[in-house]
């Protein structure tokens, strides 16, 4: 068929180019034709327009302007160049304009006219500049070029500046001139000129690079006159015109300084202020320079206000002006102003008449303020700070009641603006009282609880106030003392109670009221009780102890002493607060232990308390023990270590395997759960608190790998026409143990069924599941490992399906036979001598090999995707004894369990058996 359809489909595409070409030929031909068509009717109009009206008039191309000179802004005198630029073939009449207007005929032009020179004479000349071109021949037009702007400037007049502040000098001064143009063309330089004379740079007077400033160093009589400048445009040959003046006056001797001070006070104090003035005689821009001693202070004006703040301040004052820079002029030193500091304020001292702390009503005190410096002082009074009337040096008061009371000070002034004021004089206290007073009464030691053989006392004091004498009081009974304090020697539990006291004046009999009461409560000495901080009772040597002495209340009111043996600790770590620590025990530092107590505010002793009795061994024996002690152990068995020590408790165990430790394993048991073939070897414990001591013994562990039972399947092939079901057995292989019993999984779940073998049929297993099985034995190991998974899927099957085969090639091989001898009997004999070949319908198994035609059976038998497990059946956990693990079946392992009774191939007629 594809050789028919080509041709036809090449003659189809040859006519297709055919077309296309014939098509492209056309197209060209009408092209041309419409083409010349257009010509002829433009040459034809082209005649008849000729015909009726006159040729155009000659239209010149857009001229040009270009500026060939080096700059567009100018000075006067300078010249600027412009060329008008015009491509024609015909020639062309070139003139120029200014501003829209036409120039004159003094220009300076090229000789075609092209090219126009302008040397500018004035400001006069600037403007926009154009050209215009126009043909020679008769009728023509006229193009104008653009503009191009010419600014004609005159020369800039210098500035000149002087940089100093003032004209008139002195020799030695500095002097700065600066000259400036404004102009926006770069490159000007200057030169300098004194009364029209053109100055050289020298050593004194410095011309920088441009000649922009000038600077005398040092300015002699020489220097002064008239200064100018000029400005120069050496590039284009451009000069300025002189500056405008700028005189300068030199004087030969320096100006005159005059020192002065206020106030003038031959002793002054810290704190008052005093101003020095400088004033000289030539007023301008100075900067005044200030010296104390000869040495340089801090100011820069005419005047110098000095904070006095000690005799550091005092000293002889000048004072020098100065100005300009590089160097900087300075004048000769003023004469000195002297002052004189004090190093302190003038103290102030307030007495009272009378002196009595506490004062009443109707009482009249008076108050005196002498100054250490007598010099026209003035006097300010004060009351609790503030001001009272009064400014000499005496106030009197009249006392009218409690409003009068407070503190009296009084201070001295001078000056103004500020003042100055000395310091306040030392307080004087009113005190006036318009209730009887209450003393206060104090104790000593001041504690509401003493205790036996203490001493103790009282003090009753009215404050502010004199002339008093005092009554006691306890338990509101009188007691005879009339001094201020009431003393008592070695307390015993009867001088507990209450006490107070009152006062009383003997020239007016003012009684006071009570004082506030005092209780009092004396206790014996309470006795300490040692107990020991450390968790351990038992001491084994290097360890460390601690012991706490303490009592039963206020414990932390308590130093401590320590006692071992009725001796007093002084080498062990005591600090004499509650605790006594030993770093390092040894076995003489066994003993009775006490301790006492001391009050830590007052020397007050207890007596020593009950003794605590401190063991220290020798070592502890240290038992390792294994649970259950077998000294064969199988894997998955379990085995518990124990560390036992004899004596005492809070002891870290520390568990070593052939020599290396364990790890941190915390109690005295070292457990494992499920012992492997790794975990045999040689078991150590030691113990540790503060000292590690080792174990007595030592425990080697074996561990042998458990048995693993396995299924094997019973039900060969050759069974395949007698049953469908599966027999399996569970056995230990490689192990002489006498095995019991047997414990069977389906799918991981434990079945009725203990015996050594299992039947499956499809009608107890219709999913086909997966079986596990271990075994079980009266003596170690009680059990063995659980079995591989065993998977009967698929195994029924295929025995239903080749019990089937099977049927229907022994029925297909009876039929051949029987059709075979029905053709003998019942076929003609054939007339004809040349007879047909035998057909053979029974071809051997050499014959069989050799076709190709697979064996349906062949092919079920060896199919790869019904022997390969499942991918789901490769990930299940195996069974151990009481719990299932399935495992996928390999193809090797079918064949095993298959092929358990293997014999040899046998060959039957035709038939071969499914044995190998």
């Amino acid at each position: 068929m594809s050789q028919l359809r080509h041709p036809v489909s090449t003659c189809a595409t040859r006519a297709a180019q055919w077309k296309m070409w014939l098509f492209k030929v056309f197209s060209v031909i009408y092209a041309v034709a419409v083409c010349a068509s257009e010509d002829n009717d433009a040459t034809t109009y082209s005649y008849r327009e000729s015909e009726s009206t006159a040729p155009p008039p000659f239209e010149p191309p857009v001229p040009v302007l270009e500026r060939t000179s080096s700059w567009s802004d100018v000075f006067s005198s300078e010249k600027v160049v412009l060329e008008c630029k015009a491509t024609s073939s015909s020639e062309l009449i070139i003139t120029w304009k200014k501003d829209g207007s036409p120039l004159g005929p003094n220009l300076s032009l090229s000789p075609d006219k092209s090219v126009l020179t302008i040397t500018a004479s004035s400001t006069q000349d600037s403007g926009n500049y154009t050209c215009v071109v126009e043909g020679k021949k008769k009728p023509s037009q006229t193009k104008e070029s653009g503009p191009v702007k010419i600014k004609v400037y005159d020369p800039p007049t210098p500035g000149l500046q002087l940089q100093t502040a003032w004209k008139d000098v002195f020799e030695g001064e500095a002097v700065e001139f600066h000259c400036h143009v404004v102009s926006s063309t770069p490159g000007w330089t200057f030169t300098w000129h004194r009364n029209k004379q053109q100055l050289q740079n020298n050593p004194v007077e410095i011309i920088n690079g441009d000649g922009s400033s000038l600077k005398i160093t040092s300015v002699r009589q020489t220097h002064k006159g008239s200064y100018t400048c000029k400005a120069h445009l050496t590039s284009r040959g451009v000069n300025s015109g002189f500056s405008s003046e700028v005189m300068i006056q030199v004087s030969a001797e320096k100006p005159t300084l005059t020192l002065t001070r206020d106030p003038e006070y031959d002793v002054m104090f810290a704190e008052e202020a005093v101003t020095f003035s400088c004033a000289i005689s030539v007023h301008s821009a100075w900067t005044y320079l200030w010296y104390k001693d000869g040495s340089k202070v801090t100011g820069s004006s005419d005047k110098l206000k000095v904070q006095i703040r000690g005799t550091a301040d005092q000293g002889s004052y000048t004072c020098k002006a100065t100005r300009g820079q590089n160097p900087a002029f300075i004048t000769n030193s003023s004469a000195a102003k002297q002052l004189k500091v004090q190093p302190e304020k003038p103290t102030l001292t307030l007495t009272r008449d009378p002196e009595y702390d506490v004062m009443f009503a109707e009482e009249a005190v008076t108050f005196s303020c002498a100054i250490s410096v007598h010099s026209a002082w003035t006097y300010l009074w004060y009351k609790d700070g503030s001001k009272v009337t009064g400014s000499s040096d005496k106030l009197k008061v009249q006392i009218r009641g409690t409003a009068d009371q407070g503190s009296y000070t009084c201070k001295a002034t001078r000056g103004q603006n500020p003042a100055f004021i000395t310091n306040s004089s030392a307080a004087k206290q009113l005190k006036v009282q318009k209730n009887k007073p209450k003393p206060t009464i104090t104790q000593q030691p001041d504690a509401k609880k003493l205790y036996v053989g203490e001493n103790m006392s009282f003090e009753c004091k009215v404050e502010n106030s004199d002339g008093w004498s005092y009554d006691w009081y306890k338990d509101e009974a009188s007691i005879p003392n009339n001094s201020n304090s009431l003393k008592m020697k070695g307390l015993a539990l009867l001088n507990g109670g209450v006490y107070k006291c009152k006062a009383k004046r003997d020239k007016t009999g003012f009684n006071t009221e009570f004082s506030d009461q005092r209780t009092v409560q004396i206790s014996e000495i309470p006795v300490p009780t040692l107990k020991l901080v450390t968790k351990w009772p038992d001491v084994f040597p290097t360890e460390s102890v601690n012991m706490s002495c303490e009592m039963q209340k206020d414990s932390a009111d308590w130093t401590y002493a320590f006692y071992r043996d009725g001796t007093e600790v002084q080498h062990y770590n005591s600090d004499k607060d509650r605790n006594l620590s030993i770093t390092s025990a040894s076995t003489s530092d066994g003993g009775n232990y006490s301790c006492s107590g001391k009050l830590k505010s007052r020397d007050v002793y207890s007596t020593k308390g009950s003794p605590l009795n401190l063991h220290v061994y020798d070592a502890p024996t240290v038992t390792l023990e294994q649970n259950p002690a077998h000294n064969l152990m199988h894997s998955e068995d379990s085995v518990s270590f124990n560390c036992h020590v004899n004596v005492s408790s809070g002891w870290t165990n520390l568990w070593y395997k052939d020599g290396k430790e364990l790890g941190k394993v915390s109690g005295n048991n070292y457990n494992i759960t499920s012992v492997t073939t790794k975990d045999s070897g040689l078991y150590k414990c030691k113990v540790k608190r503060g000292k590690v001591f080792d174990s007595d013994n030592k425990i080697k562990l074996d561990v042998e790998e458990r048995p693993k039972a396995s299924i094997v399947l019973l039900t060969g092939w050759s069974d395949v026409f007698s049953t469908d079901s599966l027999s399996l057995k569970c056995e230990v292989k490689e192990s002489t143990h006498n095995w019991m019993h047997y414990t069977w999984f389906k799918e991981g779940e434990r079945i009725d069924s203990f015996n050594v073998t299992h039947t499956v049929t499809p009608s107890n297993d219709p999913d086909q599941s997966t079986y596990t099985c271990c075994a079980h034995a009266d003596e170690r190991p009680l059990y063995s490992k659980s079995s591989d998974s065993f998977k009967t899927k698929n195994l029924l099957l295929k025995r239903r399906v080749l019990l089937s085969i099977s049927g229907c090639i022994v029925f297909g091989i009876a039929a051949v036979l029987i059709g075979c001898v029905a053709l003998r009997v019942f076929r003609k004999p054939n007339g004809r001598d040349d007879k047909m070949e035998e057909v053979n319908l029974f071809p051997t198994m050499a014959e069989l090999k050799i076709t190709d035609v697979p064996c349906p059976l062949v092919e079920y038998i060896t199919d790869a995707s019904l022997n390969a497990p499942a991918k789901e059946e490769e990930e299940e956990n195996g069974t151990v004894c009481s719990e299932t693990t399935p495992l996928p079946i390999t193809k090797q392992e079918d064949q095993a369990a298959t092929t358990d009774n293997q014999e040899t191939t046998e060959t039957n007629g035709g038939l071969s058996s499914f044995l190998k």
